[in-house]
């Protein structure tokens, strides 16, 4: 019974992540993302004083896809059955990161490689704008910071593979199904 349970847990958390993530269901390689590292301080210097102006204008703009659940209420709003949402277009303060693209299936990451490496980023409901840094340009703003924002970086590589968590899941199950049919065999005496 509480195989079934789970079982049914499974294909509702497929239906959630296939209507709540905005990474594509068939295999592909085109998720960007970055793993935020450290806040960028207020301060003086070329960097840190220009921010907004670096990142907006020298960065890759890449749109973000909308869930499956937005694109569904986008529908509803130009059919009149909801309202409107207001919603602001504000970017975030921009921060330092590490640029990765995803390799999803079924709206789940369970591989990455480097896209950029360290970055400068912002993004916002429509949008993350990545600017990656030379050389120079990480000289001049670890320079500024007054610290090297790479030292002590560990990559939080589960954030970007934890599809393999429902692959383990689905095997759990299909382990625990064949061992209730193992057993219900040595109850009949079929084994």
């Amino acid at each position: 019974m509480l195989r079934n349970v789970f079982g049914g847990a499974l294909i509702v958390l497929l239906a959630v992540i296939l209507l709540m993530s905005n990474r594509d269901w068939v295999l592909s390689d085109q998720h960007r993302a970055v793993a935020d590292i450290a806040a960028l301080p207020e301060g003086q210097g070329e960097i840190l004083s220009d921010l907004e102006r670096i990142v907006r204008g020298y960065g890759v703009h890449v749109p973000r896809e909308p869930t499956k659940a937005q694109k569904l209420y986008r529908f509803l709003v130009l059919a009149g059955r909801v309202p409107p949402a207001q919603i602001g277009i504000d970017y975030e303060r921009p921060r330092y990161g590490y640029s990765v693209r995803e390799w999803t299936f079924l709206g789940m990451p369970f591989a990455w490689y480097t896209e950029y490496g360290f970055v400068l980023y912002s993004n916002n409901r429509w949008e993350l704008v990545e600017t990656p840094l030379i050389d120079a340009g990480h000289e001049m703003l670890m320079k500024e910071v007054g610290r090297d924002l790479r030292q002590g970086f560990f990559f939080p590589f589960w954030a970007h593979a934890w599809g393999w968590l429902y692959v383990a899941a689905v095997a759990l199950y299909g382990w625990l199904y064949h061992r209730a049919i193992v057993r219900r065999r040595e109850e009949l005496g079929i084994i």
